[in-house]
């Protein structure tokens, strides 16, 4: 779970909530600091010339010079997930996982930066419009928002994976990788280690090889005995990857893929576990790759999430075109 929180945290919550937060935060803050003056019962923040500003003023020119409907959609959208989930032992392991993720992040930006760790991330924080103390809430509105998430996928997962699985030729993989400094001009010893794996699979299952060769490939992967989980046309896996294991029946191994990008060189040998719809879902390990497959082929999940959930609370609006706009910016999503 924290591997997807991981990818999701600062796009979806503090590059866009802190956004829609911003207007509100900045108006709520200081409003108990505006001068004791007031006209038709608002608040004065400046008189220029004789024309007085009053706080309502700059809220509604923020509101409106800042896309006023989804700043107030994400602020709507972060309260109706916090409150829709309860706090449970899972959830808060998970928000901790994802603030120790995030300080270490910022202990790695901050060494190119100039600044503490410290430092770096209240000024992340503040360019929103928030205190560095307000980062526990965001991480344990994320671990609820994954919640969320997946208790909605559970719940329609038939309507939501068939068709994916269907139009994308879905299937789980494995494989096993020997990173190279140059894919297409391996080293005596880079070649030593293709044989030897080759020489392995004669007598060890794939699982075994894979986690044998852990320190020459893909670390992570190589522990689950190089499990990728699902895949399909659809998902992120490089072309040449995603183009031979398309190609392949349940069982099968590939000859050795070659892969040169930006992340790493080298080569692939890929097994072919699950083509099988329903043995691929009662896959456990497959799980998390199910989700984010799901997910990346539904833009509209959050919507359809959010406005489910909204039926079970007690949810009443300042008035109408406050309602207008948040049921506006559920129907685009």
């Amino acid at each position: 779970m924290i591997d997807t929180l991981k990818k999701q945290w600062f796009v979806v919550l503090i590059a866009l909530i802190f956004i829609g937060f911003t207007v509100f935060i900045i108006y709520d803050t200081n409003k108990g600091k505006l001068p004791g003056k007031s006209e038709y019962g608002k608040d004065v923040i400046a008189t220029i010339n004789g024309k007085s500003i009053s706080a309502d003023d700059l809220y509604d020119s923020m509101y409106k010079s800042n896309g006023g409907n989804t700043l107030l959609y994400l602020r709507f959208q972060a309260a109706v997930i916090d409150e829709s989930v309860k706090s449970t032992d899972e959830i808060e392991k998970t928000a901790d996982q994802l603030k120790e993720y995030l300080n270490s992040n910022a202990q790695n930006q901050a060494s190119s930066s100039g600044q503490s760790a410290e430092e770096y991330l209240k000024t992340e924080l503040a360019k929103y419009g928030f205190q560095e103390d307000e980062l526990d809430y965001f991480c344990n509105v994320q671990a609820k928002m994954s919640k969320m998430q997946k208790d909605y996928i559970d719940k329609h997962m038939e309507e939501l994976f068939t068709p994916l699985y269907e139009k994308n030729k879905g299937r789980t993989v494995s494989h096993i990788l020997v990173k190279m400094k140059d894919a297409n001009n391996p080293t005596e010893e880079e070649m030593k280690t293709v044989k030897a794996i080759e020489k392995d699979l004669k007598t060890m299952s794939f699982a075994e090889v894979a986690k044998k060769y852990k320190d020459k490939g893909d670390t992570s992967s190589a522990e689950k005995g190089g499990f990728l989980g699902y895949m399909d046309s659809t998902t992120g896996f490089v072309d040449s990857f995603k183009k031979q294991a398309l190609k392949m029946k349940k069982g099968e191994v590939s000859n050795w893929v070659k892969e040169s990008n930006d992340n790493y060189n080298g080569w692939h040998m890929i097994k072919v576990e699950e083509t099988d719809k329903d043995a691929i879902l009662k896959d456990k390990k497959a799980k998390d790759s199910i989700y984010s497959a799901i997910e990346n082929a539904n833009s509209d999940l959050a919507s359809k999430y959010i406005s489910e959930a909204m039926k079970k609370l007690d949810v009443t609006y300042g008035n109408d075109d406050i309602k207008k706009d948040i049921q506006a910016s559920l129907e685009s999503k």
